[in-house]
C-alpha cells in the first residue's frame, strides 16, 4: 500500500519499523485507533500474520476496522 507524506503528499519509503518522507526529511510511525473506542492499539506481527489488539475492549480488531494514521517520530 502507497502511503503519503500527510505534510508534501510525497510517496513514503518503509524503513525497518517507520515510514519515511525523503523530501520533508521527517519519520512517521503508523498508529491505529479502535473503531469501537477510539484508544490508541496495540500492532502484534508475529509468524507473517499482522493483528490489532484493543486493551480498551479487551479484542482483537481486524484490519478493516482499524483507523490508521501517520504520526511523526520526535
Amino acid at each position: 500500500m502507497e502511503r503519503l507524506c500527510p505534510a508534501c503528499n510525497t510517496v513514503l519509503e518503509y524503513q525497518v519499523d517507520h515510514w519515511h518522507c525523503s523530501q520533508c526529511r521527517t519519520d512517521y510511525r503508523l498508529r491505529g485507533l479502535c473503531n469501537t473506542c477510539g484508544t490508541e492499539l496495540e500492532h502484534l506481527a508475529a509468524c507473517g500474520a499482522s493483528n490489532w489488539f484493543c486493551p480498551q475492549c479487551n479484542e482483537l480488531k481486524s484490519k478493516s476496522a482499524v483507523q490508521t494514521e501517520l504520526v511523526v517520530i520526535s
